[in-house]
């Protein structure tokens, strides 16, 4: 079951990245504000798998926290495959990175973070 909810997560956070082709302008909250309806009409089938998701700008870094709504126990073993998925995945994220930079002015990263149920972070990776 774990295994499961794990893939079911690396699978929507690569959707929900590759959903991200908006039309920036300038600034972070536009950019966010351009792409939130694509991941508003997400929310519903991450909820059904547990999860629910939420962009967010820290700083100068556009922020896809992951947020686990069910307790999957021992945090250690999701960490080492979400270590593992984020790895074959970096390819993607550096592509989104760049395209962040040329939309959004002072983009400096993007982050992607799983939380457990509580908000304890289990995972997260900066591309910059």
């Amino acid at each position: 079951m774990k295994k499961l909810l794990v893939a079911v997560c690396c699978l929507v956070m690569c959707l929900s990245f590759a959903s991200c082709g908006g039309s920036g302008a300038g600034s972070m909250d536009k950019y966010i504000s351009s792409i939130q309806s694509q991941i508003e009409s997400m929310k519903a089938s991450l909820e059904s798998s547990g999860m629910k998701i939420e962009l967010v700008q820290r700083e100068n870094s556009l922020v896809y926290r992951y947020q686990l709504t069910v307790d999957i126990g021992d945090t250690a073993t999701v960490k080492e495959y979400l270590e593992s998925e984020m790895e074959k995945q970096a390819s993607t994220f550096e592509a989104g990175l760049k395209e962040l930079k040329q939309k959004v002015s002072g983009a400096e990263s993007l982050i992607v973070e799983y939380v457990d149920k509580d908000g304890n972070v289990i995972f997260s990776k900066e591309y910059k």
